[in-house]
């Protein structure tokens, strides 16, 4: 009798272990993310107005994941995660405050003379936003230093 509990334990755990590393696999080895175009690049600073403020912050791209620090008003500061497909970006806002909130946007290619690459995005606390890639970092974004101002206050692209 005691062979055969010993057997059956052995084999419930075995069956437990097995489904234990299937879950683990998977994947293609990539680290994940997404896939976005081939010449979307979107590391840099970026701002824009934003109800009645500045945006502003630095985002990161690997691959398809990218990741920064952004100053959205009226909802204040957060850690940005995303996955960019193509060009658009699906994204998760975890705000200084404690909360957090999912958002999704497209990136887009323009010529206005300013802009050159904008995100169009919308996070329920904020609303739709635009913010334009200002170049590779703060000490180097154009224009250096100087709010932003438009006419109209805010872009309609």
């Amino acid at each position: 009798m005691r062979k055969l509990q010993a057997a059956v334990l052995l084999g419930m755990l075995a069956a437990l272990v097995g489904f234990g590393m299937a879950g683990c696999g998977g994947g293609s080895g990539d680290g994940g993310g997404g896939s976005p175009a081939t010449n979307l690049n979107v590391t840099g600073f970026w701002e824009n107005p934003l109800n009645g403020a500045t945006a502003a912050g630095n985002l990161a791209q690997t691959n398809g994941n990218v990741t920064g620090a952004l100053l959205l008003p009226p909802a204040g500061n957060g850690q940005l995660i995303g996955t960019v497909n193509g060009y658009h970006m699906d994204f998760t806002m975890a705000w200084d405050s404690g909360s957090s909130e999912s958002g999704s946007g497209d990136f887009s290619f323009v010529d206005t003379g300013v802009d050159k690459l904008i995100f169009t995005g919308s996070l329920p606390s904020v609303g739709p936003f635009v913010i334009s890639w200002r170049g590779p970092s703060f000490e180097e974004h154009n224009p250096a230093g100087a709010p932003l101002s438009y006419t109209p206050p805010a872009p309609t692209w």
